[in-house]
């Protein structure tokens, strides 16, 4: 029977040491052997049928002891987890500090769940915002829904900025045409920015018809083979459009699918009414992020670096990800929120770090406060969504399978906050 040891280092590491009996580690070793003598092919004899003597000169022992320890190490790893209640974090690092014929020694090196040392996380005050609507936002919010309603229609005078464009174009550095530089038929609303400094700017006031040679220069922070160049772009103009912003009135009341409005003064009601829920939201989310920072920065946590920066290497991963899905290159992201990657690292780091404490508080609470989510409690919600989007349940279920874990945790997180806000001021 295997013996282990288990030592508690700071950092949240922890150390497993294990020691496999000789009668364990000789008949690991020898289904190893018989597994892969079962596969071997030495010419004169039949797959599976070599003899014993003649197979050990064939069969490289680094390979089969490898096999051995992972036919033992799987399951004791799992039992002493189990066991001793350790909460692994991350993949473990295995180490072999003793082997031969007769013995197996391991040491398993485990990065751990961080201890959590809760302080108050009942009875707190903490202000909280009086959720307003100003005139001004309502107008803002009218016009637009105005401009995301509006008709894109064709124009006969010049482009104007708003107005989009339907371009051909070609770039070139030192008169050699560049990759990705090229495009027809390419709608461009101008003033968006979607191009580089100075490119939409010089199509303002171009017709239909138009052609026009352009000359820009690459931002520093662009894609190296680019970065600081000057261009030169081809233009010709294809179509001129305008949006045309539809009125406040019944046509734009039906469109909107608002029965209940009838009147420019019930239209502004209902935007009102539409504002304050997402300011009343909005105050809730920030007096709750506010109350969690204060409990978070009530907990001792000992954390470990290696967690952070795990953490921030896939938040960055995802950003990548992300902005390349958006058509656009990391540097130009970089350039576009005005950052570089130091300043984007730091960011990270310190939102990674803010994420990993909360996130480790809200579990320490469920486990003290006994939050649990219940197969019954699963159900419930997934037959909540099933009536929102009139499906049936088993189709919900379905859907959800792949993430439930995550479904699962979601409601959890919920549990925890009401908890919270039902508990604090």
């Amino acid at each position: 029977m295997m013996k282990h040891e288990v030592t508690k280092l700071q950092n949240s590491q922890t150390e497993i040491s294990m020691v496999f009996e000789e009668n364990e580690w000789k008949q690991a070793t020898k289904k190893a052997f018989d597994k892969i003598v079962a596969n071997l092919e030495v010419p004169g004899f039949r797959k599976g049928h070599v003899p014993e003597a003649i197979a050990k000169a064939r069969i490289d022992n680094t390979k089969m002891y490898n096999t051995a320890i992972d036919s033992l190490l799987s399951d004791a790893y799992r039992n002493v987890v189990a066991e001793e209640k350790i909460v692994p974090w991350a993949r473990p690092n295995v180490e072999v500090t003793k082997m031969s014929e007769t013995e197996l020694e391991i040491k398993i090196s485990v990065l751990t769940a961080p201890e959590v040392k809760l302080g108050q996380y009942k009875g707190h005050h903490v202000d909280k915002k009086i959720p307003t609507v100003s005139k001004e936002q309502i107008d803002d919010e009218i016009k637009r829904i105005q401009a995301q309603n509006a008709e894109i229609i064709l124009k006969d005078g010049p482009a104007a900025i708003g107005d989009t464009v339907v371009i051909d174009f070609e770039g070139f550095v030192d008169g050699k045409p560049f990759e990705g530089g090229k495009a027809e038929n390419h709608s461009l609303e101008l003033g968006s920015g979607q191009f580089i400094p100075g490119f939409e700017e010089q199509l303002v006031g171009l017709k239909a018809g138009a052609a026009k040679e352009i000359n820009v220069t690459f931002p520093a922070s662009y894609a190296k083979e680019l970065a600081g160049k000057e261009a030169m772009f081809k233009i010709i103009v294809h179509e001129v459009k305008e949006k045309k912003v539809p009125e406040v009135g019944q046509a734009l009341f039906d469109e909107l699918k608002i029965s209940e409005v009838t009147s420019k003064e019930s239209f502004e009601e209902h935007v009102k009414t539409n504002l304050m829920k997402q300011e009343e939201e909005n105050v809730q989310k920030e007096y709750y992020e506010a109350l969690l920072a204060k409990i978070t920065d009530l907990a001792e946590i000992d954390l470990n670096h290696d967690i952070i920066h795990d953490e921030v290497d896939a938040m960055h991963e995802r950003l990548e990800q992300d902005v390349k899905q958006n058509g656009m290159t990391f540097e130009q992201y970089l350039e576009m929120s005005g950052q570089t990657e130091e300043t984007l690292h730091h960011k990270l780091h310190e939102e990674a770090e803010r994420n990993i404490r909360a996130s480790l508080v809200l579990e320490k609470i469920a486990e003290i406060e006994e939050i649990t989510i219940s197969p019954e409690l699963v159900d419930f919600e997934i037959a909540k969504i099933a009536d929102q989007y009139k499906m049936e349940f088993d189709k919900v279920k379905e859907i959800l399978t792949k993430d439930m874990n995550r479904f699962i945790a979601d409601i959890k997180t919920r549990h925890i906050r009401d908890f919270l806000l039902q508990n604090n001021d």
